[in-house]
């Protein structure tokens, strides 16, 4: 599923509606502004993308984890210092998650609502 399913502070702030994320749950403060991981799967059909639907497209997704991710206390290790991703690489991890979808996968009437 290319998820750990876990939750996480991705360094995303407080959108509209002020979701507090897992804390909302728990009420423990170190789970304040964490969201579940989803699965990098079929993200060609799953846009608009965050826990707030805030990114339309996977750039803007990038974008963020590259130079906008806000400093939390709680905020994941790995994206203290954001990811300084140059545009090569953004290009990259975009093709990259384009191999994860599955139009067969999509496409089967088996799997649809009925």
């Amino acid at each position: 599923m290319f998820t750990d399913y876990s939750f996480r502070n991705n360094g995303i702030g407080i959108g509209a509606n002020n979701d507090m994320g897992r804390f909302d749950v728990t009420l423990n403060e170190n789970d304040k502004y964490k969201f579940k991981v989803p699965s990098l799967r079929n993200l060609k059909y799953s846009a608009p993308y965050m826990h707030d639907g805030r990114f339309y497209t996977l750039e803007a997704v990038l974008d963020h984890y590259s130079s906008n991710v806000q400093e939390y206390a709680n905020v994941d290790p790995f994206l203290k210092d954001g990811l300084s991703l140059t545009i090569a690489e953004k290009q990259q991890i975009q093709a990259f998650l384009n191999t994860l979808n599955d139009t067969e996968f999509i496409n089967n009437k088996l799997l649809a609502e009925q």
